[in-house]
């Protein structure tokens, strides 16, 4: 443990900004880094030889002389084939997937359908099965596996790996990281969805990981919960038991049914969505979002009225938080087109101080696999920061 103050935790830091900057800034020099820590050069050439020799960076070339002349510096990345990180989002019949290099580049992404089961062995069998697959299929290194990280609704103790309480798969203080590690020789994370969602942006994102106060969201396939994550100085907002962000019920429970029935009477043979509630299908919001996308009346129509409950429940959090950004991930992400402009348009009219209304509002550039991109940035989080 660090003694704070100490030199040993400031040689840490130091060392921890050095390779993040490397690993947010390809073909970086040793010159532009002590610039931007106000370290000074020796230092930074020191622990970018010792990141070399353990191969976590390699030098690619020199740059172009300043203006005063001189040797030309050499520039530095990230050795992307050092080793391979696998995230997931487990959601109730959907495994999402993603298998990231060490540079955090995706290699593969892949939702795979699961068979619904409260058994979290059965679970963790399954998710093994998937990932076996994988690593067959990819040749990948089983040395260079730097770990799983897991995205799952529900509150979860990050530290302890264990699974406090999962609605939709009805488990009480599980000890997830237990079981799947008994299944992987390698290292598992497991963090709430939204939670994950959001380091997501912070570690992988490269155009919002400097953001200060960030509130991500994610709205669940099944329209019944919105989770929210929370970046509040740079660092993600837990709550005291780890259960911040959650919100029980983000619709009514008959909005689905009772908006379909709206768009059927005003647009009749142009709702082709209808025609799955008449059947009593399950509706999913990748089905509502591909029939909009396919010129359906109706399902824009569905889609603008979950945009007004959306953004109702945006503005409530903004005038309680007041980020300097909103993100929505999720697979509600494939239907920004539709729902943007609503959403902008509450937080703009509906905040109640003046000096919230022009909040950012961006839309994860992971899209369906931010929860999996958010799984795969708990194990960089963890290796970056060691």
């Amino acid at each position: 443990m660090f003694t704070s103050g100490s030199s040993k935790l400031v040689k840490h830091l130091n060392r921890q900004h050095i390779i993040n900057l490397v690993r947010m800034n390809s073909s970086i020099s040793a010159r532009e880094i002590s610039q931007v820590t106000g370290l000074q050069i020796s230092t930074v050439l020191y622990t970018l030889k010792k990141f070399e020799a353990k191969g976590y960076v390699r030098r690619i070339g020199m740059g172009g002389t300043t203006i005063q002349g001189g040797k030309p510096p050499v520039l530095w990345d990230i050795a992307s084939d050092y080793g391979f990180t696998f995230g997931i989002e487990l959601l109730s019949k959907e495994v999402s997937l993603v298998l990231l290099d060490f540079k955090s580049e995706i290699i593969f992404q892949h939702t795979y359908e699961i068979e619904y089961t409260t058994d979290p062995e059965k679970i963790a069998d399954q998710i093994k099965t998937i990932v076996e697959k994988i690593i067959k299929k990819y040749r990948v290194p089983r040395k260079k596996i730097l770990g799983l990280g897991l995205a799952m609704p529900g509150t979860v103790d990050n530290e302890k790996g264990r699974i406090l309480y999962s609605m939709g798969f009805n488990l009480h203080s599980v000890n997830f990281r237990e079981i799947l590690e008994s299944r992987f020789d390698f290292n598992i994370e497991i963090e709430n969805d939204a939670n994950a969602g959001a380091l997501g942006v912070k570690w992988l994102s490269k155009s919002e990981n400097m953001v200060k106060d960030l509130l991500y969201l994610v709205i669940h396939q099944n329209f019944t919960g919105m989770g929210a994550g929370f970046i509040i100085n740079h660092e993600l907002h837990r709550g005291a038991n780890g259960a911040a962000g959650e919100v029980r019920t983000f619709l009514p429970d008959k909005f689905l049914k009772k908006t379909i029935k709206e768009a059927l009477s005003i647009y009749k043979s142009e709702c082709r969505i209808c025609d799955m509630q008449k059947d009593e299908k399950e509706i999913t919001v990748a089905d509502i979002i591909k029939s909009a996308k396919a010129g359906d009346s109706g399902a824009i129509y569905v889609l603008k009225e979950l945009a007004k409950e959306f953004g109702k429940k945006i503005v409530e959090f903004v005038d309680l938080l007041n980020p300097e950004l909103v993100i929505i991930g999720g697979d509600i992400c494939d239907a920004e087109e539709f729902i943007k402009p609503i959403i902008r348009k509450a937080i703009l009219n509906d905040v109640i101080s003046e000096f919230t209304q022009n909040t950012r509002l961006k839309f994860s550039q992971f899209k369906s696999f931010s929860g999996a991109i958010g799984g795969a940035s708990l194990v960089f989080q963890k290796f970056f920061i060691k």
